[in-house]
């Protein structure tokens, strides 16, 4: 029997641990957002909501004929056509409405979220949608550790509350 019992407490405590280290990434990541949606405070543009698509970078036709071929992109011209190529647009509904937002590739998105997606909220600071300089997104676990703020929140209020 105590054969038995080592086991179900190790698989507890294997649980437990688990846990404890998802629990901590989603602090990390929660602390790495609000750092976030502070410096974007500052900045000359902010924004911040929802991503509705996320469109990948625009591949040009080979030999470039017409670098037209990517109508989405709104650096798209004569002169600019390439450019596409290089960033990935982020179509939002946001404060401001519907925006896009242009990320160049390889851009570091903080808060833990590690590649836009639709449905998933952001916040973005910089000159504009065209030149971000941050843009944050919350991870699973990030977005875990604010509904249990939430929660705690709402709790101290309700009991404030009973106390008046």
């Amino acid at each position: 029997m105590t054969y038995i019992k080592k086991t179900v407490w190790t698989v507890v405590g294997i649980i437990l641990l688990v846990c404890v280290i998802y629990l901590g990434l989603g602090v990390v990541d929660f602390i790495s957002f609000k750092t976030i949606a502070k410096s974007a405070g500052g900045m000359p543009w902010q924004d911040g909501g929802k991503i509705t698509k996320v469109r990948k970078p625009c591949v040009l036709d080979t030999p470039e004929i017409d670098p037209i071929a990517c109508s989405y992109c709104p650096l798209v011209t004569k002169d600019w056509g390439s450019a596409c190529a290089g960033f990935i647009e982020l179509d939002t509904q946001s404060q401001m409405g519907t925006i896009n937002i242009d990320a160049p590739i390889g851009f570091v998105y903080g808060g833990g979220g590690t590649m836009p997606a639709a449905g998933m909220s952001y916040i973005a600071g910089g000159v504009s949608g065209a030149i971000p300089w941050v843009i944050g997104i919350p991870s699973s676990p990030g977005a875990k550790i604010q509904k249990i703020i939430d929660w705690f929140d709402y709790g101290i209020a309700s009991f404030k509350n009973k106390i008046k």
